[in-house]
């Protein structure tokens, strides 16, 4: 009987002008200790943790990114303990799909290279940035397309990140959906002056760049008309702030702080209840580490 304890971190995607491009991992994380062997007709999963599911959509992410690795593999039990909030923006299906492709890739007949592991798990997200920064950790700067996959990826800002999750809904695909199909050059150049100025920034160490870096006009004041607020947010002006931004689509807030958060954090829920949203604050650090695999044999007795 084998046993492997794996875990991805959850990640903050776009911050703020790097849309779909740039992504910072968290350490909320998701953990799945899975067993394998002992000859059961079908797994059986159990869900626990401060955020534990309430349905089988964590479930089906994680087996469709075990079959795309290892189509052949039969597990036993499954039992998934998740601290990452569901459906707020915090990458909580990229933290699935990486806990499933690096199950995959140890039950595997032949280790696949890590270039194939990554790109598997971009292409299960959809989308390159939270995918990579749950595979890898820190900050990845990344593209995906007919030209494949790149990416780079760096150490964590020295900084303090508070997260502030709005008891409101919004699913990705509502999210997107307020987004325009085309924009105006100016926004257009806008955006690619300030995305290019992010990743330097975050590259660089130069988090006094990261205020102006991140100002972005292709999403979030479109989705502002969905999360009461969120204007006046992104706005504040704080001497501990380094920048704010929307986190993936929402409609969680991300603040990455030059000291401690808990202030920030709480200016940000006193904004939301203004507007009679309650709100959670977390204070993670920073993932330096992504997806972590742990193994151990049991010999029967």
């Amino acid at each position: 009987m084998r046993e492997l304890v794996v875990s991805a971190p959850a990640s903050s995607a776009n911050l703020g002008a790097g849309f779909d491009a740039v992504a910072l991992a968290l350490e909320l994380r998701m953990t799945a200790r899975v067993r394998v062997g002992g000859g059961a007709a079908a797994p059986a999963w159990t869900y626990s943790g401060a955020r534990a599911p309430t349905h089988d959509g964590l479930r089906r992410c994680i087996e469709r990114a075990i079959a795309r690795i290892a189509p052949d593999a039969r597990l036993s039990a499954v039992a998934l303990d998740n601290a990452i909030p569901l459906g707020a923006g915090l990458g909580s299906s990229a933290a699935a799909g990486a806990l499933g492709v690096a199950i995959g890739a140890r039950l595997a007949a032949a280790a696949p290279p890590d270039e194939l592991l990554a790109r598997c798990v971009a292409e299960l997200e959809g989308h390159p940035d939270n995918a990579l920064a749950a595979w890898y950790g820190g900050v990845v700067i990344a593209a995906l397309g007919d030209d494949g996959l790149t990416s780079a990826r760096f150490a964590p800002p020295a900084a303090h990140a508070v997260i502030v999750v709005p008891d409101i809904a919004l699913s990705t695909a509502q999210a997107r959906a307020l987004i325009p199909q085309t924009y105006a050059r100016a926004a257009a150049v806008h955006n690619v002056q300030r995305a290019a100025l992010l990743g330097a920034a975050l590259a660089s160490g130069r988090l006094d760049l990261l205020r102006a870096a991140a100002r972005d006009q292709l999403h979030q004041p479109y989705r502002a008309a969905a999360i009461p607020g969120l204007a006046e947010i992104l706005e504040l002006d704080h001497e501990a702030i380094l920048t704010v931004v929307l986190s993936g689509a929402g409609p969680s807030v991300l603040a990455l702080c030059r000291s401690a958060a808990e202030p920030v954090g709480r200016l940000i829920a006193s904004i939301f209840e203004r507007h009679g949203i309650g709100c959670t604050v977390l204070t993670p650090a920073l993932a330096a580490t992504g997806v972590t695999v742990s193994e151990r044999t049991e010999r029967a007795s």
